[in-house]
């Protein structure tokens, strides 16, 4: 499956919510929002934002695509590369807890690669969050289920 954006062109068919006076990106957010809500899990929504690498200035000659004139061109670009940061849709850092959500319904291939980096940065932090990443209603279920589990074990330990 070819995947063609063009700028400023909506990538997926989710809608923002409104509920407790917080905006969702999609009615899966705010479904995993209530479902987090009943189930009394502590959690905080876009509570954090992981920089994921800082800008930086590319020191060899950039040439790309562009604009001159109004007609597109192949030229010389500027080398600065802004800072890439992540934040994830839910996250309980808590111990007995950690976990991080992000809903997701389609995947792209910007936020395959985000994601990763993302993973990649947790590695080389040293921190290690159970992750889920449901992309339907039924997933949301499973994983709320498995967090439960998992802090019930962890309590037991303790």
């Amino acid at each position: 499956m070819r995947y063609n954006r063009r700028k400023g062109r909506q990538i997926t068919n989710a809608k923002k919510h409104t509920f407790d006076g917080i905006q969702f990106d999609s009615g899966l957010e705010l479904f995993c929002y209530r479902v987090l809500k009943k189930e009394k899990i502590p959690f905080t929504y876009e509570g954090k934002t992981y920089l994921l690498h800082d800008k930086f200035t590319y020191s060899g000659n950039l040439y790309d695509r562009g604009k001159k004139d109004g007609k597109k061109v192949f030229k010389l670009k500027s080398s600065n590369v802004r800072k890439r940061e992540y934040t994830p849709d839910f996250i309980n850092e808590d111990p007995n807890w950690n976990f991080v959500i992000e809903t997701k319904g389609l995947r792209t291939p910007e936020f395959n690669m985000r994601f990763k980096l993302f993973l990649q940065h947790l590695t080389d932090t040293g921190q290690s969050p159970d992750i889920y990443v449901p992309s339907n209603q039924k997933e949301v279920l499973e994983t709320i289920r498995i967090i439960k589990e998992r802090h019930d074990e962890k309590k037991k330990k303790l």
